[in-house]
């Protein structure tokens, strides 16, 4: 069995919401300390009950965003970077990975990869 991480606050939701399942507690004083509504508490307490205690962990954790580029594309525009375009500015540069290959990538996020190496704009 996979053992589920949960956040502080995910954690205090889980305890909350058991304590109010196991011992049938007061719906209205878990909302309080939940600072959410009744309705939200019915919900939160189904979760439980089918899905035990990975209800609680959020369900995009482990998963990077759809628009991240991928690391051979990282690796490949700072590799063009140092080996041909060294003496180009950054924008500059951002400008010519758009016209060369074909992908729009901001000039600030080519800034922060670089700076990962300790490669600054001339």
């Amino acid at each position: 069995m996979k053992k589920i991480i949960l956040t502080p606050m995910e954690e205090n939701k889980y305890n909350i919401i058991k304590e109010l399942v196991d011992h049938s507690g007061n719906k209205h004083r878990a909302a309080l300390k939940l600072n959410c509504s009744l309705r939200n508490i019915n919900r939160l307490m189904k979760r439980y009950k089918s899905e035990g205690k990975s209800a609680f962990s959020h369900g995009n954790r482990g998963r990077l965003p759809s628009n991240t580029f991928s690391l051979e594309t990282k690796h490949q525009i700072i590799e063009l970077y140092i080996n041909e375009y060294l003496d180009a500015n950054i924008t500059h540069f951002s400008e010519i990975v758009q016209s060369e290959l074909g992908i729009f990538i901001r000039d600030t996020t080519i800034r922060n990869w670089l700076s990962e190496y300790d490669v600054l704009s001339p």
